[in-house]
């Protein structure tokens, strides 16, 4: 499967430690030169930076870029990057955090995920505790989300949780 990264869901993941879950769940992620810059840029968290400094074997810097998609002229660089690289390679996901980079990227048929969905994954699959990680990601990090969306992620985990014993029972 191929998917592709924004600099938000890397960022978030090796703050808290949790990186690892993309290839666990994906196997390999592509990213932009772009998001890589991105990355490591001064600004960036001394761990995200330390960690591009010399990226893993599932982390593929992708150069390929496609013609323009509507809307990207209103993201910044790493962002449309991503989104035309996903497009280009028919990614089968994109993963991205802000919320017009998600609606552009939707819009040009794209299924996308961010932080949460990729947190809440790994809960549903038992690879981690869903309550302390998202704890830890709005203590730790400037990851902004409001309470409604946290409860209805909590109620999907809750419901995809109760719901595989009633399949395996049948």
């Amino acid at each position: 499967m191929t998917v592709v990264g924004d600099t938000s869901v890397l960022r978030y993941l090796v703050t808290l430690g949790q990186v690892d879950l993309l290839p666990r769940r994906f196997g390999q992620l592509l990213i932009p030169p772009e998001v890589a810059d991105e990355c490591r840029h001064s600004g960036s968290p001394e761990a995200l930076r330390t960690f591009m400094r010399n990226p893993p074997g599932w982390l593929s810097i992708d150069r390929l870029s496609a013609a323009s998609t509507p809307g990207l002229e209103r993201l910044d660089p790493g962002e449309a990057a991503a989104i035309r690289l996903a497009l280009a390679r028919n990614a089968k996901l994109l993963l991205i955090d802000e919320r017009l980079g998600r609606r552009v990227a939707t819009n040009a048929k794209l299924r996308v995920s961010g932080t949460l969905g990729i947190i809440a994954d790994a809960a549903q699959r038992g690879w981690l505790d869903f309550e302390m990680t998202v704890q830890d990601l709005i203590e730790k990090t400037n990851f902004r989300v409001s309470q409604e969306v946290i409860e209805a992620v909590r109620r999907r985990i809750d419901t995809c949780q109760v719901s595989e014993p009633a399949r395996r029972a049948r």
